[in-house]
């Protein structure tokens, strides 16, 4: 049985339900969403909300709490789910009815369904971009990596993603997730390139051979450019990109119906039209008004690509927005700390002697041993190691986007934000002491620098954020790598050499072409200063060149030039050879 009842009517019924909704309880008949009983008046209402899951204790949903014990709750092909197969990153679906009496929604369904599941084919860790099934994932740091992070993830890894669908072909990751037991490769989208006499289409960069495909909510006779769907199968070819299907479902339909009260949708806004006002998000088209309200934000600030949240109402079959919400993509720091200070009044607490406010939105997990699943604010204590990912707001106040609990020996020695204090000897970011010693090192925009390149690059851009690998000694971070990231145009280095700053990636040899190595369409060039690693052991360039073959996996950071090229600076290659 497959998870298909309407996420209206189970909202509705429960709206009904929760009102009491028979003529014995109200002697009016009354089924629209009031009870009179007693001289009381309770008014619910239909609710429908698409957003990640930020949390739990219930499940926390679009800055939302609600109460889940009695919902529905269906995880991929999976109808009888239960709420500890939920993960924070999760995009769902909930469908709940809220009441006047100040209680949390109650969710009658939640409905997780992956965007994409298969093998990685490309990663590169500079652009923050992971490639699957032809597909460009976008990560950053509030993306949930469940059993893997992206420094240990490696192509051919079997990931699952949920997120958001960006208009430029790409899709921003909410969560990836190592998957170590299922292989069947799943994936929706836009059918292209329909072929009745081959049996194939096109979905984004893969060929979709339908042959021996069975069909869900549709026939093959329903295929069509354009129809939504989602595909499974086994049979995959990391070559061709061609993927054998073995079963298709229709996806065009949404699950919302225009009888529903309340809709909020989180999503990348696409397909905005400026004259008609009219734009989409996750497949849902909103139309603005002139009583559109807009949050950290304007009617300016809206186009295609950015990620909002949008709260609306239907008016007859089409999505009214009424409030828009800019969500974050400005420069955020990150750092890791005890508590010395809570205020649960204000719901701060304070870190490095920083003050971080946290929001309906701020996202929780519990890493330390305590591993509490039900993790938000209210479970912070003083004392406790936190993982804090944040941002600035308009006046100043530095807003907790991502709050992890650690345990103290767990820490990443990490930090990332704006510099002050600046010498030769070390520096304070986000209230926390980095040391330098004779073995930091310093990267630019295109290259390694020195600390006198480094104190002059942030002296004279102080919004320049800075990023700092090390290892604690007491309070302080000794550094072993402090990276300069671009911000505001600044390329964080004055060369004239029109290069486009570092590389650095993970992929397959697509070609050897005399010096020059491609991978994913990148040329790669060597030279005698290129520190190459082989098997975990140091060699020169012609071992290195030597055992270099198409398809096997390069690991290499470097520097593009002329825009053209990757001048490389370090490779690694591991073989199969057991010599």
């Amino acid at each position: 049985m497959r998870f298909k009842q309407s996420l209206l009517v189970l909202a509705i019924s429960g709206a009904l339900t929760a009102c009491g909704g028979s003529s014995s309880d109200s002697p009016n008949d009354n089924t629209s969403g009031e009870n009179n009983n007693d001289d009381t008046s309770i008014t619910t209402t239909s609710v429908v909300s698409e957003g990640v899951i930020t949390g739990f204790g219930s499940v926390y949903v679009n800055g939302q709490r609600y109460r889940s014990e009695n919902a529905e709750i269906a995880v991929g092909n999976s109808p009888a789910a239960d709420e500890a197969q939920l993960k924070v990153g999760m995009v769902v679906t909930v469908a709940a009815s809220a009441s006047d009496d100040g209680e949390d929604p109650d969710a009658q369904q939640i409905r997780y369904e992956e965007h994409l599941q298969g093998p990685v084919s490309f990663i590169d860790r500079e652009a923050e971009q992971i490639e699957v099934l032809g597909q460009t994932i976008l990560f950053d740091d509030l993306t949930e990596f469940d059993e893997t992070d992206i420094e240990t993830l490696s192509v051919g890894d079997f990931i699952e993603v949920s997120g958001y669908i960006n208009d430029e072909g790409s899709f921003y990751a909410t969560l990836v997730e190592l998957e170590t037991e299922e292989t069947e490769i799943k994936l929706k989208g836009e059918i292209a390139n329909l072929d009745t006499d081959a049996q194939t289409f096109s979905l984004a960069e893969l060929t979709i051979d339908y042959s021996a495909a069975e069909y869900e909510d549709m026939t093959a006779d329903d295929l069509a450019d354009g129809l939504f769907v989602k595909v499974e199968g086994d049979d995959f070819d990391g070559d061709t990109l061609t993927l054998t299907a073995s079963s298709i479902e229709n996806k065009e339909d949404n699950d919302i119906d225009n009888d529903a009260e309340e809709v909020t949708i989180a999503g990348i806004v696409k397909d905005y039209d400026s004259e008609s006002g009219v734009f989409s998000v996750n497949r849902y088209q909103f139309a603005l008004t002139d009583d559109t309200e807009f949050d950290d934000g304007s009617l300016d600030t809206l186009a295609n690509g950015v990620i909002v949240k949008v709260e609306g109402r239907f008016e007859s079959e089409q999505l009214i927005a009424e409030e828009i919400e800019f969500k974050a993509t400005d420069a955020r720091s990150k750092t890791e700390g005890q508590v010395t200070d809570l205020n649960a009044d204000n719901e701060t607490f304070v870190i490095d002697n920083t003050t971080f406010s946290v929001t309906p939105e701020t996202q929780y997990e519990d890493e330390s041993g305590l591993d509490e699943r039900s993790f938000t604010f209210d479970d912070i204590a003083l004392n406790d190691w936190l993982k804090v990912i944040s941002r600035q707001d308009d006046q100043g106040n530095t807003i907790a986007l991502k709050v992890k609990r650690i345990d103290q020996e767990d820490r990443e020695g990490e930090v990332k934000g704006r510099v002050s204090d600046v010498t030769a000897e070390g520096m304070t970011i986000a209230n926390v002491t980095v040391g330098f010693n004779e073995n930091t090192e310093f990267e630019g925009e295109d290259d390694n620098i020195s600390v006198e390149r480094f104190i002059e690059l942030v002296q004279s851009n102080p919004a320049v954020i800075v990023e700092v690998e090390g290892e604690y000694d007491g309070d302080t971070l000794i550094a072993a790598k402090v990276e300069v990231e671009t911000v505001g145009g600044q390329d964080g280095d004055d060369d004239d050499d029109d290069s486009t700053g570092k590389a650095e990636f993970e992929g397959e040899i697509e070609s050897i072409e005399g010096d020059s190595v491609f991978v994913n369409g990148n040329e790669l060039r060597f030279s005698q200063d290129t520190e190459f690693e082989l098997n975990d052991e140091e060699v020169d360039l012609q071992t290195f060149y030597d055992a270099l073959e198409v398809g096997v996996v390069i690991e290499i950071e470097g520097v593009w030039v002329d825009q053209s090229y990757i001048k490389v600076t370090e490779a690694e290659l591991e073989t199969n050879d057991e010599e």
